[in-house]
């Protein structure tokens, strides 16, 4: 599919004619929001490296790596630390368990689903830290616009595969799937 992407227009040339990828499409397929909060990242994060990452991370879901080196970058966290603190807290929630509990694993869930899903990256170990603060309020999840920035988001991943400037396509692939 990289062959036909056409980066400038942003559409595949296909052997049928031209087709691209719409908001509509990612909204009615998939259930995405398009309409509603632009999911930005603050001008105050700007700044954060991987230690005010961790702490983020730690008030959200009261989960901390043990050690720093689980970093990768600014803004990059292991994967495997991850997923061994959600299971260790998926044995210890239950229908009793506290609201503040149930968010915690909630966050973490969903931060696990931004990256391996919705944002997904080349690496497949790492997790991006960066949708965070998004998590902060869970009952304000629904009014972003998360269909156009996965779209976006897919976008550019394909303009740098067709580009060369990373080997790997990465982002909702689903999408490709479905569409083309």
């Amino acid at each position: 599919m990289i062959k036909r992407w056409r980066p400038e227009t942003h559409t595949f040339y296909l052997p049928i004619g031209e087709a691209t990828i719409m908001l509509e499409d990612v909204e009615v397929l998939f259930g995405l929001p398009v309409d509603g909060l632009p999911v930005a990242y603050p001008h105050a994060l700007r700044d954060y490296r991987g230690v005010h990452y961790l702490h983020m991370l730690q008030r959200l879901t009261d989960f901390q790596p043990t050690e720093e080196t689980v970093l990768s970058g600014a803004s990059r966290l292991q994967l495997t630390p991850v997923r061994h603190h959600l299971a260790a807290m998926d044995e210890k929630i239950t229908n009793d368990s506290p609201a503040e509990d149930m968010d915690q694993h909630t966050r973490l869930l969903l931060l696990l689903m931004f990256d391996g899903v919705l944002f997904l990256n080349t690496s497949e170990t790492l997790v991006i830290l960066r949708f965070l603060h998004h998590l902060e309020r869970l009952d304000d999840l629904p009014g972003y616009s998360w269909g156009a920035t996965v779209l976006g988001y897919l976008y550019r991943q394909m303009c740098r595969a067709c580009i060369g400037t990373q080997r790997d396509v990465a982002g909702f692939l689903p999408l490709l799937q479905v569409k083309t």
